[in-house]
């Protein structure tokens, strides 16, 4: 039973925690992490904006042209801030290639970064670059810390996708930041607790998408809505006549409650001295993050993908329970691909593990793809199941040859998460496919602003908008 005494308040004091966190001054560290998650955020935006879905979506924000000064990627005319963001925010989460919160499963760089450069778009005097970075902190540390207060990972088992569910309230955070800058103030905690009974009301995103065979790209808006209902929680937070509950997370009727799990106290001594941007994972591969460590064990036991994949008879991948039940599915459609585990082991040994294209529908039905996926098969292993999430995503494989031999590897950290951090270069790497979209060597040129001491939210947003524009 949850102590009712324990967790009153839960909401006031994680409202005080973020509000405290957007004031301070990131140090060096936390801006270099910030760098890393723009560089990655950029890069895979420009990838969903290939997309066709999140060109539709971008073309669909045409008819509120002129309404905000925010611009759209990859279009010419500039929107209300919060259309912005549903654009942007659907780009990222477009490519399954957009950093994730462990514990809680969201994706908060599609919902914060698209607020943030969406608000910096807004009129008035410029932001420092500081407080911009202080603000996406704050937006990154509150949709991770109430994801976590409101079950984490039981949103998803009850049917409800965390990155619209929780993005709400990271992104309302990040929006009131910013505005709260622009005016020389500091963050209000009690207006950002009104903004959370606004966002309260707004939470969407059904997992429906995860268990049909078509119809997935529904998942790449989840991304943007919550973006765009952060903003949105933001704007009705200034707005007197419209009260909100103070109680959104621990009420009866709270986010806990109504869509995840007994609300718990996260304001530990380990996370009021630490930040979430620590806790994330990097994503090289643009699959489900779960078979990160399928294709870093997959790299093991071929040696670098140097064996023949049309020698072998037999793949067996093991690892926790929730492989067996939700992804030995058929590849039907893009979405169901980036999540099917014989599809995704198919595509790595045909195209290797960065050819992103091996989940377009153009290549569903590849023979390549296909003669492997249809080897795979797949166990649940009790010990990787005993140490699987959040604290880690492990998976093994056994590849068995025509000639009878076996090749075998296990990864418990795969390449990107905090135990076994992406670098700079590999970050850049992943914008290596979008030279044949005609925007080669876009890495470089989005580097060198970010990594500028000069360069202003103004600066960073032109640098993504113009390269959303370059290969269109």
């Amino acid at each position: 039973m949850t102590d009712r005494r324990a967790i009153d308040g839960l909401t006031d004091r994680l409202a005080g925690h973020v509000a405290t966190v957007a004031e301070a001054p990131p140090t060096q560290r936390d801006t270099e992490i910030v760098r890393r998650l723009l560089l990655d955020n950029f890069i895979v935006s420009l990838w969903g904006m290939t997309r066709p879905a999140a060109g539709e979506v971008a073309d669909w924000a045409r008819r509120f042209a002129e309404s905000g000064t925010s611009a759209v990627l990859g279009r010419p005319w500039t929107t209300d801030p919060s259309i912005a963001a549903l654009v942007h925010g659907t780009a990222s989460h477009s490519f399954e290639l957009d950093d994730t919160h462990n514990s809680t499963a969201s994706h908060p760089g599609a919902v914060v970064i698209p607020v943030a450069l969406a608000v910096a778009g807004e009129p008035g005097p410029s932001l420092t670059r500081d407080r911009f970075f202080a603000a996406i902190i704050a937006g990154y540390e509150a949709m991770a810390l109430v994801g976590e207060a409101a079950g984490g990972m039981a949103a998803v088992h009850r049917g409800f996708h965390p990155t619209s569910l929780f993005g709400g309230f990271g992104g309302a955070v990040t929006a009131l930041a910013l505005r709260a800058a622009r005016d020389g103030n500091a963050l209000d905690a009690d207006l950002v607790t009104k903004a959370w009974g606004l966002a309260l009301s707004q939470p969407s995103g059904s997992m429906q998408f995860s268990v049909e065979p078509t119809g997935g790209e529904i998942k790449r808006v989840h991304a943007g809505l919550g973006a765009h209902n952060g903003i949105r929680a933001a704007d009705f937070a200034a707005l007197a006549a419209v009260t909100a509950p103070r109680r959104a997370l621990e009420g009866a009727y709270g986010l806990a409650a109504s869509f995840g799990a007994p609300p718990r106290e996260v304001l530990d001594d380990t996370r009021l001295r630490t930040r979430q941007i620590d806790a994330l994972s990097l994503k090289p591969y643009a699959c489900c993050r779960l078979f990160h460590s399928t294709i870093d064990a997959l790299a093991l036991a071929t040696d670098g993908f140097t064996a023949d994949p049309g020698d072998l008879t037999d793949i067996l991948v093991t690892g926790p329970t929730l492989i067996a039940e939700q992804h030995m599915t058929p590849a039907e459609s893009s979405m169901t691909a980036q999540y099917s585990c014989p599809y995704v082991v198919g595509a790595t040994l045909a195209y290797g593990p960065s050819g992103y294209d091996a989940y377009t529908e153009e290549h569903l039905d590849d023979p390549r793809i296909r003669k492997i996926a249809d080897l795979v098969r797949f166990e649940v292993d009790p010990e990787m199941e005993k140490t699987y999430y959040p604290e880690h995503f492990a998976t093994a494989v056994r590849l068995t040859y025509a000639d009878g031999t076996v090749r075998e590897a296990q990864v418990v950290d795969s390449v990107g998460t905090a135990e076994n951090p992406m670098t700079v270069d590999d970050i850049r790497a992943k914008a290596d496919g979008l030279a044949r979209y005609g925007l080669p060597g876009v890495a470089d040129r989005l580097a060198e602003v970010i990594w500028s001491d000069s360069a202003g939210p103004a600066r960073l947003g032109e640098a993504l908008h113009r390269e959303s524009r370059r290969g269109r």
